[in-house]
């Protein structure tokens, strides 16, 4: 999706959108923060691809120093907007992938929710080269990224014909998108120069994704969300 797209969700981003941080049902997002904020103070945090600033309203209050990044003009005022209480957050309309050479590398964690997924190849490895540069040395990236596995078992339960090609890729609403197995994800980060702390499902409930139960079913489709602590 290119930037006058994504500037189209703005008004309604909420509805439009799956936004983990506010539609998650079992409470991995806090347990995540908790774990990368233990005993530290003067934090400074990096969202990369802040959407309307959802996880800066939530956890902000954790952190000393803040950044929001998205490429979306109108999506980055909404997040000022919202978070206007954080009078420690600065905002920045730009392309994610440039944002380590202007920051440089002073996250002591660096947030990234759905936002590795594009269906190329070399744009994922831009956005994962971009999380490692504004990461500090040992400090923790969280990320959340769309569960293959969940899209299988949708599938298999009618729920979707979303259709699935070579190398984890879903078309979704016409677009298509990197999924990722749990297998290959640990792989990937490992790649990256990260080491997977805490890896756990994010589920969330059938109608984010547009979706009716299938009758009978007691499961919930899940992201894959990962807290990642950088090599020294």
């Amino acid at each position: 999706m290119n930037r006058v797209e994504w500037d189209l969700h703005a008004a309604k981003f909420e509805s439009l959108v799956c936004d983990i941080v506010t539609d998650e049902t079992n409470g991995q997002m806090p347990r995540f923060v908790a774990a990368a904020c233990r005993s530290r103070k003067n934090l400074e945090l990096v969202d990369l691809g802040c959407g309307v600033g959802s996880f800066v309203k939530r956890f902000g209050h954790r952190f000393e120093r803040i950044t929001g990044i998205d490429f979306a003009p109108r999506i980055v005022a909404r997040a000022k907007k919202r978070c206007a209480e954080m009078t420690n957050a600065k905002w920045m309309a730009m392309d994610v992938c440039k944002s380590a050479d202007v920051l440089g590398t002073v996250a002591d964690l660096s947030v990234c929710l759905n936002v590795i997924t594009s269906p190329r190849e070399a744009k994922r490895d831009a956005l994962w080269a971009t999380l490692a540069a504004v990461t500090k040395p040992s400090a923790h990236a969280l990320v959340v990224v769309p569960s293959m596995e969940s899209q299988l078992m949708v599938n298999k339960l009618g729920a979707s014909a979303d259709k699935i090609k070579a190398g984890g890729l879903v078309s979704r609403d016409g677009v298509w998108q990197k999924f990722y197995e749990r297998e290959e994800l640990i792989s990937t980060v490992s790649e990256k120069g990260f080491e997977i702390t805490r890896i756990a499902r994010v589920y969330y409930p059938w109608s984010v994704d547009g979706l009716r139960k299938p009758r009978g079913s007691k499961q919930l489709p899940w992201d894959w969300g990962f807290l990642a602590q950088r090599a020294a």
